[in-house]
């Protein structure tokens, strides 16, 4: 086995797959196939075969190496097109079965799905974080071992290998018993350096990292905040890819329960306005991990920043109202969480008494709620009542069909004196009447039997105010 090893390890040198490399894998699959132990040669093995995954990622397998391939592939697989990726992750997959008979790893959380994250170059960042949270960490001596080995993965000149590195790091950052053996402080340093990448998913699984850093070493992200925030908020600012602001988004959640408001007082305004425009993201992780963060920047405003955030409550106010009816529930129940915190904000604890009914077992009807929100609400402060109907309209185009019903019912809820003011405040061809008219013809029945209701309000309302619609 040695030498087979020593095969394999001239073979991917300068981060390359040579064409032997893969005879050297099938050769290994054998060997380890018949029960041999490895818990010597463990460390080395998971190394080098990990970094043949990683480098003959999307590669098509040379014609002469394809007599070999069967032996290894699993039964009724023969007849596909040849894929040395899949190969190397057979071999690294009977590796880890031996492992977890001899104790040195255990079960991945993906089950038998991670061999097909593994070779796939669009999830192979996915698998290669379930192999390391598989990694049994009560076997430090190997775990140590594995690190030292992989530490150069993460300045490889290799693409994809930077990426696998990154990835398998990203999640060992979390391990408190790694922090204190291992030599983590430097890969922190280039995890901060990869966060600034231009490839997405280096930069996703580097902010990873760092967001993890707050569970494994509390006391460095004290030391090196700035670095941290620095990089962590770049994320958010890379629309493009959701996937890098969801892990930026979470990784300043884990990193800001840590620090003061003084830590972040600097960087405070920038993160709120930031995360403010997460509310009403498509994807539901980063909409619901917007609203977690937002929640925790409560806590952070000091003097310095409270009627900043307050102004930014009013702004926000009518998305989480919306949202209370967000297609996913676990959006509406972070969406009532923030509210009960944030009212205070605002002088409108007798909002609490409404909020309440949220918590019963059998949610209010949603015009209902609305009706008894807007009641309360006009008799503490009509300006951010206002504030709250104005920014409604913009919600009657939204893409979910309940969150447009729940904007046309929040509008028909205006109480005195505001159907003269909405009336008034958009020209003829804009005006009110005409959205809900519109709205009337909306693919969604409800949205439809809403829209119906809310006009024939406004109209009674604007009759008995002398208002010509």
């Amino acid at each position: 086995m040695q030498a087979l090893i020593d095969k394999l390890e001239t073979e991917l040198e300068d981060d390359i797959a040579r064409v032997e490399a893969i005879s050297v894998a099938c050769a290994m699959y054998e060997v380890i196939s018949i029960g041999t132990s490895v818990t010597g040669l463990y460390s080395e093995l998971f190394t080098l075969l990990l970094k043949l995954v990683s480098c003959t990622l999307g590669q098509k397998m040379p014609t002469s190496s394809w007599s070999r391939r069967r032996h290894v592939m699993q039964q009724g697989e023969q007849q596909q097109i040849p894929d040395p990726c899949r190969l190397s992750t057979a071999t690294l997959r009977c590796l880890q079965a031996q492992a977890m008979r001899e104790g040195l790893a255990k079960e991945s959380d993906e089950g038998d799905n991670l061999w097909t994250l593994l070779s796939s170059p669009s999830t192979h960042h996915i698998g290669v974080c379930s192999l390391a949270r598989s990694m049994a960490v009560w076997q430090h001596g190997v775990i140590l071992d594995i690190m030292e080995q992989l530490l150069s993965s993460l300045t490889s000149s290799s693409e994809s290998y930077r990426i696998t590195g990154t990835a398998f790091f990203s999640e060992l950052m979390k391990e408190p018993i790694l922090w204190k053996h291992g030599n983590l402080r430097d890969v922190l340093i280039l995890m901060d350096q990869s966060a600034w990448d231009s490839n997405a998913t280096l930069r996703q699984m580097a902010i990873r990292g760092l967001g993890n850093t707050a569970s494994g070493a509390p006391h460095k992200v004290k030391k090196h905040k700035q670095l941290m925030l620095e990089s962590i908020i770049r994320g958010l600012y890379h629309l493009a890819r959701t996937e890098v602001v969801c892990e930026s988004l979470k990784a300043l959640k884990e990193i800001l329960n840590l620090l003061t408001d003084r830590d972040v007082s600097f960087y405070f305004k920038e993160i709120v306005l930031q995360t403010r425009t997460f509310f009403e993201d498509e994807q539901d992780d980063v909409r619901l991990t917007a609203i977690f963060l937002f929640e925790d920047l409560a806590s952070l405003t000091g003097r310095r920043w409270k009627i900043f955030f307050a102004e930014e409550i009013k702004k926000s106010l009518i998305s989480f109202l919306l949202h209370l009816w967000d297609p996913n529930p676990k959006i509406g129940v972070a969406c009532r969480d923030v509210l009960m915190v944030c009212i205070p904000f605002l002088g409108l604890q007798e909002l609490y008494g409404v909020l309440d009914h949220l918590l019963d077992q059998d949610l209010p009807r949603v015009r209902d709620f609305y009706r008894q929100f807007c009641v309360k609400l006009a008799k503490k402060s009509q300006e951010i009542l206002w504030i709250l109907h104005t920014h409604s309209f913009t919600f009657f185009t939204s893409s979910w069909e309940v969150i447009r019903s729940a904007a046309v019912k929040l509008t028909g809820e205006y109480t005195p004196p505001f159907p003269t003011q909405i009336c008034l405040l958009f020209p003829s061809g804009f005006a009110l009447t005409r959205r809900l008219q519109a709205l009337r013809r909306d693919p969604c029945i409800s949205v439809q039997r809403a829209a119906e209701a809310a006009l024939q309000t406004l109209l009674r309302r604007c009759k008995e105010t002398s208002i010509p619609l």
